[in-house]
C-alpha cells in the first residue's frame, strides 16, 4: 500500500507492489514516517520540485530484510559538484528528494542508496527515529550560527521545530527565548518546556540577542529576529516566508546598521542526520511531549489541513511496523484496533473518543452534548472589539467574554446562577505513603466545608456562588446537611498499587451519581456557571497516573508534591504510579478503564458532573490538577466538552498544565495555589463574570461618541 498523490489535494490509497529497487539501491519496509508541514503543503500547493504522481513524506524509520533499522538521509547528490566536494551535499546541483523527484515514504515500502542509510541505536524506538530528519535541519542551522557558551538567543516560532532549535541551542550553552503568538500551540509545548525548562512567551521587550532563528513563515517574525539582535548579531534564515509577501527595507537596513551575519539554511547533510539520533536518544523524554499523535495511513488526509494550519505538533504514520514498540509508562502508542472498537470520533487534539458510557439512567447525557455553535463569532467579535478600548487590551477577558456569549448563543452573556460543587472521596493508595496528611483529614475537612470555616466558603460568600459538597466516596459518614449530597460509592477506593481502584459497576454508579447532582440543582435554576472543586486525601496520585496515562508523560512528571512531599516521597510517589501502571496498563484511550484501574470516585463524580453541565450548556470551570483529571476523563468520553471547559488557575501540579495542553486549555490565573478545594474555580467564576459584564455593559465607541484609532 502507498500513498499516491495525483493532484492538488487528492491523496489515493493505492495497493502497489514491493518496488524493485534500481542498481545499487536497496528496498526497505517503512516503519514510521512523519509528517512534516512541507508534505501538507505540496498537497495543497505543490512545489517546484514536485513531479505527479508521487508518494510524499521523507521523515522515515526503515528496516531492512535483516532487521536492521535505518533512518534515511532523503537527498540523491552527485558527489561530483563543488557543493558535494565540499561537505554541502544538501546544496547539491543536482539534487533529487525523496518526496518530492522520487517516491517517498507514505508507503509500505521505500527504495534508497545505502550510503544514505544511518543505523538507528539499539536503544531509540523507530517512532522516535523519524525526528532525525527534522532535527538533522535544526543542526544544520545550528553549524552556521555556531553558537557559544552563554549566548542568548531568540526564536520565533513555537511549533515542533522551533521547539527542537530551542532545545539543541541549549544543550550547547546557550539561553533560548521562544516568541510563539499562538495560545493554543504554546498550551500544547507546555509539557515540553517546563520539562527544558525553556522560556515561551507571546511578546517580549527584550532585545540585544547574540542570535535569532525565525522558526515560522510570517514575515514580521523575520522583521523581528533582525530588530531583536545586538550588533554583530546572527541570524538563522530558517522557515522560508510566505510567498509575495513584503516587508519595509528599512528592516533589511539594520542588517547594514549592525553589521548582522545572515545565514539561509536549507535541509540537512548526512552529518546532520548521524548527529540528530543520538540527540533524539538523551531527550526522547521530551520528545515524546512534540508527538500530536501516531495514525494509520487512513486517517492522513484528514489531519493535512490541521497541519497547515500549524497548531498541532507532530503526526506520525504508522505502515504496520513488526518491532514491537515496547509500552512504557512514559507513553504508549496511541491506536484503536477498528475491529474491536465502534466508529472513532477525531478530536482537534487528534484524540479518538472512546466508546460510549454503558446504557443506565443518564448515559443519554452523553448523547446529548452538542458543540459549541460559532455562529455568534463574528457578531461578538465585532461587539467585543468596538467596546471603548483599544483592540485586544482587556485580553483574557474578551476570551472568555466571547467563549460565555457562544455557549449562550448571546451576545449578552450573563451568568444568572453561579454554583461550585467540592466531591470528596478517600483513596487505597494512602496506604503506600503517598501523602503527608493521614486519610482521616478528607473527612475532617468535609465537616469544616459544612460548618462554613474552609478558604472555599470564604470565596464562595465573597462571590456569591452557591456551594455545595458531594460525598462520592469519604471513609466516614455525616450528618444530613442541606449543602451535602449523600452519593458514597464506597468508603475509599481500593489500593491501586495492589488492586484495581474499583468495580466497573462503581465506575458506572460514580459517573451517573457526579451527573445526578448537577442535573438536580440545574433543574432547580439554571446555572450559568459551575465549579468543580475535590477533597481527598491521596487523590494527587490517583489525579497523576491519571494524566500521565492519558497525556503520555512520565510518573515523574506528572508527580507533584501534594500536600507538601519531601524529595524522597515524591521519589517514592513516582515509583508506586510507574509501577502500577506497567502492573494495570490502562488503556489511554478508555475512560472508564483508567478510572477503574487507577481513578477515585471523585474524580469520577467531577467527570459526570462536567459531562451533564456541558449536555445542559453550562460553562464549566475546573480547578487543580484533581479537578484536571476529571475534567481530562470527561473530554476522553466525549471531547465536544472542551468548548464548554475554562481552567480556573495555574496549579504548582505539573501534571496540571500536562493535561490542560492535552485537551488545548490554558489557565485564566496563576496565583501559585494549592490548595485545592475549588478555591481557583471560585475566583475565576468572578472573573467570568466580569468578561460578561463587559459584553453587557461596556459602552462602545459609537454609544460613548468616543473617535476611534484610525
Amino acid at each position: 500500500m502507498k500513498l499516491l498523490l495525483t493532484g492538488l489535494r487528492k491523496l489515493e490509497i493505492v495497493d502497489a507492489e514491493e518496488p524493485r529497487p534500481r542498481d545499487g539501491l536497496k528496498r526497505l519496509k517503512v516503519l514510521y514516517c512523519a509528517i512534516c508541514r512541507t508534505d501538507a503543503k505540496i498537497w495543497n500547493e505543490g512545489h517546484r520540485d514536485l513531479v505527479l504522481p508521487r508518494v510524499p513524506g521523507h521523515e522515515i524509520a526503515a528496516i531492512d530484510d535483516n532487521g536492521q533499522r535505518f533512518v534515511v538521509w532523503p537527498g540523491t547528490n552527485c558527489n561530483r559538484c563543488r557543493y558535494c566536494r565540499t561537505g554541502r551535499e544538501n546544496l547539491c546541483e543536482h539534487m533529487k528528494i525523496l518526496g518530492f523527484h522520487h517516491d517517498g515514504g507514505f508507503s509500505h515500502h521505500v527504495v534508497a542508496s545505502p550510503e544514505n542509510l544511518i543505523p538507528i541505536p539499539e536503544g531509540l524506538p523507530s517512532h522516535m527515529a523519524s525526528f532525525a530528519e527534522p532535527v538533522g535541519c535544526v543542526f544544520n542551522a545550528l553549524t552556521h550560527l555556531k553558537p557559544q557558551t552563554g549566548e542568548r538567543m531568540i526564536i520565533y516560532g513555537g511549533g515542533a521545530l522551533g521547539l527542537i532549535a530551542a532545545l539543541a541551542a541549549q544543550e550547547k550553552g546557550t539561553a533560548p527565548l521562544i516568541i510563539e503568538k499562538n495560545e493554543e500551540k504554546i498550551a500544547k509545548s507546555a509539557a515540553f518546556l517546563e520539562t527544558a525548562g525553556i522560556p515561551c512567551v507571546k511578546e517580549s521587550t527584550d532585545s540585544e540577542f547574540d542570535m535569532a532563528l525565525n522558526a515560522c513563515a510570517d514575515p514580521a517574525a523575520f522583521a523581528q529576529c533582525l530588530t531583536k539582535l545586538s550588533k554583530g548579531g546572527r541570524m538563522s534564515y530558517f522557515s522560508g516566508l510566505t510567498k509575495n509577501d513584503s516587508f519595509e527595507t528599512n528592516l533589511l537596513n539594520l542588517m547594514h546598521y549592525k553589521e548582522i551575519d545572515l545565514f539561509g539554511a536549507y535541509g540537512l547533510t548526512r552529518k546532520n542526520l548521524t548527529e540528530a539520533l543520538p540527540f533524539i536518544e538523551r531527550n526522547i523524554d521530551l520528545f515524546e511531549n512534540l508527538i500530536e499523535k501516531i495514525i494509520s495511513p487512513e486517517e492522513t488526509e484528514h489531519v493535512l489541513p490541521e497541519i497547515l494550519s500549524g497548531n498541532c505538533l507532530k503526526y506520525i504514520l504508522d505502515f504496520g511496523s513488526f518491532e514491537t514498540v515496547e509500552k512504557s509508562a512514559r507513553r504508549e502508542i496511541l491506536k484503536v484496533d477498528s475491529q474491536d472498537a465502534p466508529s472513532p470520533m477525531q478530536t482537534a487534539h487528534g484524540i479518538v473518543a472512546e466508546r460510549a458510557l454503558p446504557e443506565s439512567k443518564y448515559g443519554s447525557v452523553l448523547k446529548a452534548i452538542k458543540p459549541v455553535s460559532d455562529r455568534l463569532r463574528p457578531e461578538a467579535l465585532h461587539k467585543i472589539d468596538n467596546k471603548t478600548k483599544p483592540l485586544g487590551s482587556l485580553g483574557r477577558l474578551e476570551q472568555l467574554a466571547l467563549q460565555a456569549s457562544l455557549i449562550q448563543e448571546s451576545l449578552n452573556p450573563r451568568l444568572n446562577r453561579k454554583a461550585l460543587f467540592v466531591f470528596a472521596g478517600d483513596h487505597g493508595v494512602t496506604e503506600e505513603g503517598v501523602s503527608a496528611y493521614p486519610s482521616e483529614v478528607t473527612g475532617q475537612m468535609v465537616e469544616n466545608f459544612l460548618q462554613g470555616g474552609a478558604a472555599i466558603n470564604v470565596l464562595c460568600r465573597h462571590h456569591h456562588i452557591n456551594l455545595y459538597v458531594v460525598d462520592m466516596g469519604v471513609n466516614g459518614d455525616f450528618d444530613p446537611h442541606p449543602s451535602l449530597f449523600q452519593k458514597k460509592i464506597r468508603k475509599g477506593t481500593r489500593n491501586f498499587a495492589l488492586e484495581e481502584a474499583m468495580t466497573a459497576e462503581e465506575v458506572e454508579d460514580a459517573l451517573t451519581k457526579g451527573m445526578e447532582v448537577f442535573l438536580h440543582e440545574n433543574a432547580k435554576s439554571k446555572i450559568g456557571i459551575v465549579g468543580l472543586g475535590e477533597m481527598g486525601i491521596g487523590n494527587t496520585t490517583s489525579a497523576s497516573a491519571i494524566i500521565s496515562v492519558v497525556t503520555g508523560i512520565s510518573p515523574g512528571q506528572a508527580t507533584g508534591r501534594g500536600t507538601g512531599l519531601d524529595d524522597k516521597a515524591m521519589e517514592r510517589k513516582a515509583e508506586i504510579i510507574q509501577n502500577a501502571l506497567r502492573y494495570h496498563a490502562p488503556d489511554p484511550l478508555n475512560g472508564m478503564d483508567i478510572l477503574r484501574k487507577i481513578g477515585g470516585y471523585e474524580i469520577a463524580g467531577i467527570a459526570g458532573a462536567v459531562l451533564a453541565a456541558a449536555s445542559e450548556g453550562t460553562m464549566v470551570v475546573l480547578d487543580g490538577v484533581i479537578s484536571t483529571a476529571g475534567g481530562l476523563i470527561a473530554y476522553i468520553l466525549n471531547p465536544r466538552i472542551k468548548d464548554y471547559l475554562v481552567s480556573g488557575h495555574r496549579s504548582v501540579e505539573i501534571g496540571q498544565q500536562a493535561a490542560l495542553s492535552h485537551m488545548g486549555i490554558e489557565p485564566v490565573i496563576d496565583f501559585q495555589m494549592r490548595l485545592g478545594e475549588g478555591t481557583g474555580a471560585a475566583m475565576t467564576i468572578d472573573i467570568v463574570d466580569a468578561a460578561c459584564r463587559i459584553m453587557r455593559e461596556m459602552a462602545s465607541f459609537d454609544d460613548a461618541g468616543v473617535a476611534k484609532r484610525e
